[in-house]
């Protein structure tokens, strides 16, 4: 067998082998992953958005101020229920669950609405400015 070669102090592994480490890792409660497969750092970073978003519901300045009947609340409704659909994705037990899923989509769908209402509301302003002053 002189063709056959011989490795020593290497490790040949394969992609299910590296794909059984990182479950192994997930379902063992790995520090760096938080024990479910999020890191500590984006629970942490979602803890932030929620008090960021309670702070914004709270203060008196918003994207639509609270005196508008409807516009005035939802704002500050649409924001809370990201950061809190977003802090139930972060801190779910099951991260392939389809609750966790549709979290997710419904939270970027949210943020997508709130951008363009929020394009919608300043290019309404800037048109009332541009005829005011025209």
């Amino acid at each position: 067998m002189p063709n056959e070669k011989v490795y020593e102090d290497a490790e040949v592994h394969d992609m299910n082998d590296m794909h059984g480490r990182r479950d192994s890792y997930r379902k063992n409660g790995d520090v760096s992953d938080g024990g479910n497969g999020v890191p500590v750092v984006w629970k942490a970073l979602s803890v932030i958005i929620a008090m960021m978003a309670l702070a914004y519901d709270i203060s008196p300045l918003d994207l639509s101020p609270d005196a508008v009947p409807v516009l005035g609340w939802l704002d500050d409704a649409g924001i809370t229920v990201m950061a809190a659909l977003n802090a139930y994705q972060q801190f779910a037990k099951d991260q392939n669950a389809i609750s966790v899923r549709l979290a997710k989509y419904v939270k970027w769908m949210m943020i997508a609405v709130l951008v363009i209402a929020a394009a919608v509301i300043i290019g309404l302003f800037a048109a009332i400015v541009a005829l005011i002053t025209h």
